[in-house]
């Protein structure tokens, strides 16, 4: 099989949902592959080094991965507000100093969000309703209409922040594809003219047998590769919001005690830390929800996220009003358990499903791989026992 055709393939570690970017490359493969041994090595030698390396990159799956996460970017650009700050990736799909300037132009800025935070506190000190029920309800719907403003740009700071981080995971993932396309490259310069050369007697049928199972065994396993990148990616984010919703709760048992003790500056601004991390977790539920599209995530339902943005946009005026206090902090504490069991359910569902389909076609992959290694180091060392390697100038580096 050509590079072309392994380029998308992407042979043995277990992946799990909390599965780190693959590396692009180690200490001891940038040293051995940048500047070669100290001593020549046998063609077999290099061959089996390559191809060991070839084959933990691969099981990694960064070509599947990638699509899958070049994919995850334009569907959050998608959504309302982020356009205005990413550029399409389409300009230079392939380039990492196109991925890069992406990177860059994503980058988040807070000023808005604090110039707004600041804003609302001087309102809301104003308008004198920390300490007075009254005067909180009657200004409720004008500090509510304030709130969704300030919601509407915390909102796309949340979503650009989310495609900041996806692009650095592409980024990442386009590095480790690229390095296994160039030890493609560097394996097919050392294996093509000790095959195809003249007189040379070229693959052998068995060597032609397990290649074809060993491409059909890749192609299994980079479109389960694809699938586990969707799952890291919500999982993460599910993780995310149940963290930020254990904040929140935690932030609202203290505001009960602040409206009473605390001067009102300081209550107001930990009112907003409030808002500002359960509309976080909001948010980040709404984009793990949209990473799975196809999968119905239990215990957590549009009605219940509904009640909590509500919760959220009252929730100056309702700090202040014992019931509508106590009725909050239900929501949330209730909000809080439901995504916790999908955080949950989420992962049992990955380990009992996905990741053992995963795990089957990357041992099945594996064998055949070390199968076709073996089958060639056989070769090689029977036609070229002290053939010593020469590395061609564009080799890895």
């Amino acid at each position: 099989m050509t590079t072309a055709d392994r380029i998308v393939m992407g042979c043995s570690s277990s992946i799990v949902l909390e599965e780190p970017t693959p590396p692009a490359v180690t200490p001891a493969t940038a040293f051995v592959s940048s500047i070669g041994p100290r001593r020549p090595e046998t063609v077999a030698t290099v061959y089996r080094r390559l191809d060991e390396e070839i084959c933990a990159l691969e099981s990694t799956t960064p070509g599947a991965r990638l699509v899958t996460a070049k994919g995850w970017v334009e569907l959050l650009k998608s959504s309302s507000g982020t356009r205005r700050v990413v550029p399409a990736l389409e300009a230079s799909p392939e380039l990492p100093n196109g991925l890069e300037e992406s990177l860059r132009r994503a980058s988040p800025a807070p000023d808005l969000i604090d110039g707004a935070r600041k804003e609302m506190v001087q309102v809301v000190l104003r308008l004198d309703i920390v300490r007075n029920p009254i005067r909180a309800t009657q200004q409720e719907e004008f500090i509510a209409r304030l709130s969704r403003t300030a919601m509407e740009q915390e909102a796309d700071h949340f979503r650009d922040e989310m495609v900041a981080h996806a692009l650095r995971r592409t980024l990442a993932l386009h590095s480790a594809f690229e390095r296994l396309k160039r030890l493609y490259h560097e394996q097919d310069a050392l294996l093509s003219p000790l095959y195809n050369g003249p007189g040379m007697p070229g693959m052998s049928l068995d060597e032609q047998r397990i290649d074809s199972e060993l491409e059909a065994a890749r192609d299994v396993r980079d479109r389960l590769g694809g699938a586990v990148e969707q799952w890291r990616t919500a999982g993460a984010l599910l993780r995310a919001a149940a963290k930020a919703l254990h904040q929140t709760v935690n932030y609202w048992e203290l505001l009960g005690v602040s409206v009473v003790k605390e001067e009102a500056s300081q209550t107001i601004s930990l009112a907003l830390d409030t808002r500002y991390t359960c509309h976080g977790a909001l948010i980040a539920l709404e984009a793990a929800q949209a990473a799975l599209p196809e999968v119905e995530v239990p215990h957590v339902t549009i009605r219940q996220q509904s009640a909590v943005r509500h919760a959220l946009i009252y929730l100056l005026t309702d700090m202040v009003q014992p019931a509508r206090y106590q009725h909050t902090r239900d929501v949330f504490t209730v909000f809080s358990a439901n995504v916790s069991k999908a955080v949950h359910w989420v992962h049992d569902c990955y380990s009992t499903t996905l990741r053992q389909d995963y795990d089957s076609a990357d041992q099945a992959a594996t064998l055949l791989a070390k199968a076709l290694r073996e089958e060639r180091l056989r070769y090689l060392r029977r036609r070229f026992p002290n053939k010593t390697y020469t590395r061609p100038p564009a080799a890895v580096g």
